[in-house]
């Protein structure tokens, strides 16, 4: 492959950099990323990558783009992909849920610009791109939507880029992933969320440390809230 674009450079775009350039998957890697901190950061880790100031200028030069930011972002972020993206180019994304971006991109996305939706199951409790790895994906597993339109060439094209990024992959569909994924990764951080939110709670009541002597199981379930 010859160019990728990352946008969003934090702790899963940062891996991707990483991975890419150790690999060697992509001729040149482009990052585009708004917050000036991160930048800053990426520039003192010298990731291999170029940071683009123009998403236009990343676009029109990558066949893939990988969208690592917040859903809440795909929206702004299509509308302004539109302008200027080739029905060549791929998008990707590695948003945790599927049927809601679903709705954003049948809604924003011009017609004939192929996105074929990806969730690596890969992460950690901190965030940013000074603590990304290059073998953050390796050996975890990466889902693969596909729908009625997917088109079957890029499908394989990017079960391929997984693969050299070192995930297993699985392909299903919006619906059952949306099923699995509540299950096993929302529902297990709202109850780490709520128990950590409650002894919090407990400290301001009783105005003393309590979580300073917890045990290895809320310290445990304390990094799933973090």
């Amino acid at each position: 492959m010859k160019n990728v674009l990352i946008i969003g450079c934090g702790l899963l775009g940062s891996s991707l950099v990483r991975r890419i350039s150790k690999k060697k998957i992509a001729k040149n890697i482009f990052i585009f990323e708004k917050s000036k901190s991160n930048i800053a950061k990426i520039k003192k880790l010298k990731l291999r990558g170029t940071i683009v100031k123009s998403l236009e200028n990343g676009v029109i030069k990558s066949a893939l783009i990988i969208l690592c930011t917040p859903i809440s972002e795909y929206k702004k972020l299509i509308l302004k992909i539109n302008n200027f993206i080739s029905p060549k180019t791929l998008i990707t994304d590695i948003g945790s849920s599927k049927i809601e971006s679903s709705k954003i991109i049948k809604k924003f996305l011009k017609r004939d610009i192929h996105w074929i939706r990806s969730h690596p199951i890969a992460g950690s409790e901190v965030s940013g791109p000074e603590h990304g790895k290059d073998s953050m994906f390796e050996g975890k597993w990466c889902v693969l939507i596909k729908d009625k339109k997917t088109n079957t060439r890029h499908l394989k094209f990017l079960n391929s880029f997984w693969k050299k990024v070192g995930s297993k992959t699985v392909i299903m569909n919006s619906e059952k992933h949306d099923k699995i994924f509540s299950i096993t990764s929302h529902l297990p951080h709202l109850i780490a969320y709520n128990l950590v939110k409650s002894a919090q709670d407990f400290e301001k009541i009783l105005k003393f440390n309590l979580i300073k002597y917890s045990a290895g199981g809320l310290r445990d379930l304390s990094k799933i809230a973090a």
